[in-house]
């Protein structure tokens, strides 16, 4: 099924204009300058691992195969703000990635100065909605478990979510397309069993 693109704008919590469109074969200068946006803390929780000491070459290749992954097999979007020091800068970006017909893995950065503003937030709301509307029923990815903002990001958007901890990170599915009738029944299973794996909202 074919999904139409999302573009749309809105004003973040703290009164600053953003605009998203999907993201494009042509976008990994941006996403570059996203990643040299993000400080280590940042870095870390994204990518689960140190990137301090990884080469601009590698940067590039990441980011250009990123953003040509736009085969049917991944959708993203890509948010821009005009900032004091430069107009139609790149702050966030968010996508989805299949690895089957009904399930996606799913990834956020939020550059550091445009944290804690919605940002995050409402690009997974439209990445969630085109997942959505494209059948796919989970959406799964790695937290690490000191990432406060990022699980009060994930509670906000108000899917189940199943955690599964594995040492500093948690491995999550989130459902994205479950009926009322479906997460009544779950609940109802679910209330005769131990509490593993973790089902916080």
């Amino acid at each position: 099924m074919k999904v139409k693109d999302i573009e749309q704008s809105f004003v973040t919590n703290t009164g600053v204009n953003i605009y998203v469109r999907p993201l494009r074969a042509a976008d990994a200068p941006y996403l570059v300058d996203l990643f040299e946006h993000m400080g280590t803390e940042s870095r870390y929780n994204r990518f689960l691992q140190s990137t301090d000491n990884v080469g601009m070459d590698r940067i590039w290749s990441e980011a250009e195969s990123i953003a040509y992954l736009t085969d049917g097999t991944s959708y993203g979007v890509i948010a821009f703000s005009d900032l004091p020091e430069r107009e139609h800068a790149p702050v966030a970006a968010a996508r989805y990635v299949l690895i089957s017909a009904q399930q996606a893995e799913i990834a956020v950065s939020v550059r550091d100065d445009m944290q804690h503003m919605g940002i995050g937030t409402e690009l997974l709301r439209i990445v969630i909605e085109h997942a959505t509307e494209c059948g796919i029923e989970q959406l799964v990815g790695t937290v690490q478990n000191s990432n406060a903002p990022m699980w009060a990001v994930l509670k906000k958007l108000g899917h189940r979510l199943e955690r599964y901890p594995e040492g500093s990170y948690s491995y999550i599915v989130f459902h994205i397309n479950e009926t009322a009738g479906r997460l009544e029944d779950w609940m109802d299973t679910a209330a005769d069993f131990s509490p593993e794996p973790q089902i916080i909202w």
